[in-house]
């Protein structure tokens, strides 16, 4: 089975970030590499390779979950950053997140939003939906083709 490269998730909530990465890591399923970045601010810097990961082994993810209320700035900040940078662009971003507001839903796909998931609140549907979710990244998409990771 194809797996993702490296999965970024940027979630300010560690138990709904244990979670996700339960369901895509356990048992080999759908991801090789998980990074939990808490903050938007973070994953600019992972991104961008600034401040602490100025080193240059911050490779770029095959896929961000990205939530919309985090610290620092948001998700929408977040993804329309990474939409206007052309190195970074072509990245899919899912919006991650609680809120199933649909001017939110609009907001996240008008910047350029791959998916938007809201996230369950029963544990069992939660990890339903997010092994869903990486088994579609990891077999059905064709997305990481415009890296050569196919």
């Amino acid at each position: 089975m194809q797996k993702l490269d490296l999965l970024l998730l940027v979630e300010d909530e560690e138990d709904h970030a244990r979670l996700v990465k339960k369901a895509l890591l356990q048992n080999g399923h759908f991801v090789k590499n998980f990074v939990w970045l808490k903050d938007g601010q973070a994953i600019l810097d992972y991104l961008k390779a600034s401040k602490q990961y100025s080193g240059g082994n911050s490779p770029l993810p095959s896929l961000i979950l990205l939530d919309i209320k985090l610290p620092l700035k948001s998700g929408f900040e977040v993804l329309s950053e990474i939409k206007k940078d052309n190195r970074l662009r072509l990245i899919p971003v899912v919006m991650l997140t609680t809120t199933s507001n649909a001017d939110d839903v609009r907001k996240a796909l008008l910047l350029g939003a791959n998916d938007y998931i809201v996230k369950p609140v029963v544990f069992a549907e939660f990890i339903n939906k997010i092994r869903q979710l990486g088994k579609y990244w990891a077999t059905t998409s064709d997305c990481r083709l415009v890296n050569n990771e196919g």
